[in-house]
């Protein structure tokens, strides 16, 4: 797995990187330990330098925060990989006031290498996030709010989005093809896909 490391203060992801090397990960640093200071806030704005999302292949950024504290600008590749639609792990307190709670996931330091392929798990948080993120906006006029469920079966992922109530056949197909793309892009395609849209049975 290739994984993008930050972190709340400097050196603090130091020792988890190195963890995370030893059991296989292909590491990348926002703030490479050992580079020469400089005045530049990440790796890819410094001079020569490129952001290792632009590639299209980290899988898992990991925000190493060993203490409780407000967001650092050292930690904005979070920002980052969140509008790239890479999943986000947070290996300590997520900062106060941030709403980073409802968007990432969280585990304790000590817990960061059993927790990063729960992750990027194909039917785990931030694969079930990317997809509610992806038709919200295509709900949001109709005041609709869909059940999403994923599950694996047969090595093949199934998207369940199911409905109290009928939505037209055009909604339904853009909702379909929505939420396709968007699990395709956070799982970086290494799964197969089917999404389906569905009319919830009454009880």
């Amino acid at each position: 797995m290739r994984i993008l490391m930050t972190e709340s203060d400097p050196s603090g992801g130091a020792v988890a990187g190195a963890l995370l090397a030893l059991e296989g990960h292909d590491m990348a640093y926002c703030h490479p330990p050992g580079a020469a200071p400089s005045t530049a806030p990440c790796a890819g704005m410094a001079p020569g330098g490129r952001c290792p999302l632009a590639g299209g292949d980290v899988d898992l950024l990991v925000d190493v925060r060993l203490a409780p504290g407000p967001f650092t600008l050292r930690e904005a590749g979070v920002m980052c990989a969140l509008r790239a639609r890479v999943p986000v792990l947070v290996a300590g307190p997520t900062p106060a006031g941030t709403g980073l709670e409802e968007t990432v996931s969280r585990c304790e330091p000590v817990e960061l290498v059993e927790t990063c392929a729960e992750a990027v798990s194909p039917t785990g948080p931030a694969a079930l996030r990317a997809v509610a993120d992806a038709v919200r906006p295509l709900l949001r006029r109709a005041g609709m709010r869909p059940q999403i469920r994923l599950v694996e079966v047969d090595d093949t992922v199934h998207v369940y989005l199911s409905f109290l109530s009928e939505i037209s056949t055009v909604l339904a197909e853009e909702i379909r093809q929505a939420a396709a793309q968007a699990y395709t892009q956070v799982t970086r395609d290494r799964f197969r896909i089917v999404a389906h849209v569905a009319l919830l049975a009454a009880t």
